[in-house]
């Protein structure tokens, strides 16, 4: 987690500089007060807290980055947000889209708007409390240190010197479910318990329960 608010204090002292947020995993979990803050570019994708299908970038750009796209000559045209804006005036976009992730997102959001997005905030923030509370409770320690912890994923320390693949695969062929046991340089060291998109407390509540069968 990043400190946006105080981030955003320093650079209203800098008005050349133009902020990009990654918001894929936080997005639509937390408040993201996009203009409030002054983020000029607001990045997310399908496949973290929305709960859909890889494969769909989503962008928000304020009139301060479009300016500054039209400073760029050579921006190219996968990304290139005046395009984007020239087609949608015209209800198109600038290649054919992926139908299935518009019509998707469409069905998530009414979803979103129907449980209420304070709403939702609240239940990823008490799902990943529940998450919280199992690791210290089993002896384990968090990846991140404490402030920088995402409200839809848990990054597990392995402190314990448990087989994590062995974890994974059991979890896997005694309770069909899957969990992330890290990768790279983090791989055996780590792992990543998912609270995001459409988890509640009973689908949590369940997988920790799984994990500690798988432990022993």
């Amino acid at each position: 987690m990043n400190p946006l608010p105080e981030i955003c204090c320093t650079l209203a002292k800098y008005p050349d500089v133009a902020l990009i947020v990654d918001a894929v995993s936080s997005f639509s979990a937390m408040p993201i007060p996009m203009d409030a803050l002054g983020i000029d570019v607001l990045l997310t994708g399908s496949q973290k807290a929305l709960a859909l299908p890889p494969g769909f970038a989503l962008f928000s750009v304020s009139e301060k980055a479009f300016a500054r796209a039209g400073q760029v000559t050579d921006r190219g045209y996968y990304f290139d947000f005046l395009e984007f804006r020239k087609q949608q005036a015209e209800d198109m976009t600038p290649t054919t889209p992926s139908i299935s992730h518009v019509y998707a997102l469409r069905s998530k959001l009414e979803e979103i708007l129907a449980e209420g997005l304070t709403k939702r905030y609240e239940r990823h923030a008490r799902t990943n409390a529940l998450v919280h509370e199992w690791v210290r409770a089993r002896g384990f320690e968090f990846f991140a240190a404490e402030g920088h912890r995402a409200v839809t994923l848990t990054c597990v320390k392995n402190n314990r010197g448990i087989d994590v693949a062995e974890l994974v695969r059991d979890l896997r062929s005694r309770h069909q479910l899957v969990i992330d046991g890290g990768y790279g340089k983090l791989k055996g060291q780590t792992f990543r318990l998912s609270n995001m998109g459409d988890e509640t407390e009973e689908t949590v509540s369940h997988l920790l329960r799984c994990l500690d069968d798988c432990l022993g």
